[in-house]
């Protein structure tokens, strides 16, 4: 059993299910069932599928959202031309995006071109051959972790605090789950640090993110021993289990070696 796992084994009070992403994501993940590129995510438990099953379920109510506003206003509504725009996005006020650049994506399991339908030219998705994305889109539907990858994560379409990033790596946090995750430039889990293990005899949940940063460093560093001691110094780990684990390292490497002589 390696590091990741041994912390997510140990983790204090561990129940990912009374949690607000999790609740909100059995609500909703039959949106999921009718379309092949995620339909992977509509039976999981894995905390990090959860944080990004619910980012295409707020993508796919937003686009129900949008979809509803643009259709009564172009079709049944007597609002003027000018006043469209303004009456769609009222809408959409309290509702997740992100930003690329000066635009705002509301629906990122669609690609760039296509939320600027949503966002500018709304009439043309009543006329063909836009109007199929009002119904049948789910071939138009991407791999958005790939295509927006960082931009999503630090949205507003999750609850994650960031830690860290740089070109290549972006480090979140999320208080329900205690975790810190290392995600990578194609928007996929790298490690996960499961934090505040069984044997700590309190939680200190104060000051996360600069707590946190000397972690991160460790890991960056690729060492194994910094890391360690980091997660002990920040009251992240207790010295008890990061004993074991080296322990259970130790007997692993020394079985490794004895079989090869």
């Amino acid at each position: 059993m390696n590091l990741y796992k041994w912390l997510e084994k140990n983790q204090k009070n561990r129940n990912i299910n009374s949690s607000r992403d999790t609740l909100f994501y059995l609500e909703n993940r039959h949106l999921l069932a009718n379309i092949p590129l995620y339909k992977k995510f509509e039976n999981t438990w894995d905390d990090f599928d959860i944080i990004r099953a619910d980012i295409i379920l707020h993508a796919l109510l937003n686009k129900a959202r949008l979809d509803e506003a643009i259709t009564y206003a172009y079709k049944t509504s007597k609002i003027k031309t000018e006043d469209l725009k303004d009456y769609i996005f009222e809408r959409m006020t309290d509702h997740p995006y992100l930003m690329m650049g000066k635009e705002k994506i509301y629906i990122p399991v669609f690609p760039k071109g296509i939320n600027a339908l949503y966002t500018n030219s709304f009439g043309r998705l009543l006329t063909s051959p836009y109007n199929t994305l009002l119904t049948e889109f789910s071939a138009s539907c991407i791999d958005l972790f790939e295509v927006y990858n960082f931009a999503l994560f630090t949205s507003m379409f999750t609850r994650l605090i960031k830690i860290y990033e740089d070109e290549h790596l972006l480090v979140m946090y999320h208080y329900d789950f205690r975790t810190l995750y290392f995600i990578n430039d194609q928007g996929r889990l790298d490690a996960k640090l499961a934090l505040f293990d069984k044997y700590l005899k309190k939680v200190n949940a104060t000051h996360i993110s600069r707590r946190a940063q000397p972690v991160v460093k460790a890991y960056l560093r690729d060492n194994r021993e910094l890391l360690y001691e980091e997660l002990i110094k920040n009251e992240f780990v207790s010295e008890k289990l990061i004993n074991k684990i080296k322990t259970a390292e130790f007997k692993f490497r020394h079985k490794k070696e004895t079989r090869n002589i």
